[in-house]
């Protein structure tokens, strides 16, 4: 339990391709709250069915049916968990915006509750005069922000949440500068190194992999983390952020918003991610097998 009665609010990833897995932790999270630790909200699940506007990991998996999607939509409504769209390609141009796969994602999912991960302008602009505000607009990440005045100007500009480059994770100084605390969200669990130079070039190759439905050069961009892509490789980065951490020092400064890194996870790696920012000691092993029952339904 955190002692300052905040709180903790999770963005978990990979709506779209573990949907057994958040099925049945959705369930847990209703219906045996004594599992989850004191004060821990699920905030939104992030994530993207394909479709070319998606970015920040390669989404080539089948495309999902309209029929399925919308009991997805019903799901989370039921549950009052806002689904958030990875819309993140780097390499959108205005002949993009007009996908019919995409923008049948936009149309079922026009609750007034959901959200959208924004990175080029050009796709933002677009679903904001679309839609306006009927979805709930985050800036990501992915945008690579790498000095602290662009980092600034982006946290006060119209976003519901800025999702800070990992870089500033321990940067306690300037964290404690920023004026508007409660729009932050912290990456908990990147692989990646701090300040890694490859990383926007990662983005746009991925990007560009997404536009193509064709990830074979992503082959070409060799990554030592990629391959590894659990919480034990993430934990040995400096910019790792652990539930103690959350408590002892996040909270106190403001912070509440916390997104987990996963979308390409091997299902069993991404149920310990859950199991550990989420789940009471006490109830780890119940969860556990329950979750990883999932995979086999």
């Amino acid at each position: 339990m955190n002692s300052y009665n905040t709180e903790t609010i999770f963005h978990l990833p990979g709506l779209f391709r573990f949907p057994n897995i958040y099925e049945r932790l959705l369930y847990d999270y209703k219906n045996n709250p004594q599992c989850f630790k004191d004060n821990v909200k699920i905030g939104s699940i992030y994530g993207c069915p394909n479709g070319i506007w998606n970015g920040g990991r390669i989404a080539l998996f089948p495309h999902w049916s309209k029929t399925d999607l919308t009991k997805m939509k019903d799901l989370l409504k039921e549950y009052d968990i806002p689904a958030r769209f990875t819309f993140t390609n780097c390499l959108l141009e205005e002949k993009h915006l007009y996908d019919t796969y995409c923008n049948m994602l936009l149309e079922i999912f026009n609750t007034g509750k959901n959200e959208i991960i924004c990175n080029r302008e050009v796709l933002e602009n677009y679903i904001r005069e679309k839609y306006g505000d009927k979805y709930k607009y985050i800036s990501s990440t992915t945008k690579r922000l790498n000095t602290e005045d662009e980092q600034t100007k982006e946290i006060n500009k119209d976003y519901h949440l800025i999702v800070l480059d990992y870089d500033y994770n321990k940067n306690f100084n300037y964290l404690q500068s920023i004026e508007n605390k409660d729009k932050c969200e912290l990456l908990c669990n990147a692989i990646c190194k701090s300040h890694c130079e490859k990383r926007y070039k990662h983005y746009e190759i991925i990007s560009q992999c997404q536009l193509d439905f064709d990830d074979s050069a992503i082959d070409e961009f060799k990554c030592s983390n990629a391959e590894n892509d659990n919480l034990i490789t993430a934990i040995q980065q400096d910019n790792f952020i652990s539930p103690e951490m959350i408590n002892g020092f996040y909270l106190s400064m403001g912070f509440k918003n916390f997104k987990l890194e996963g979308r390409t996870m091997r299902p069993l790696d991404l149920i310990e991610v859950l199991l550990y920012y989420l789940i009471k000691d006490d109830y780890k092993t119940q969860v556990r097998m329950a979750l990883q029952q999932t995979l086999y339904n």
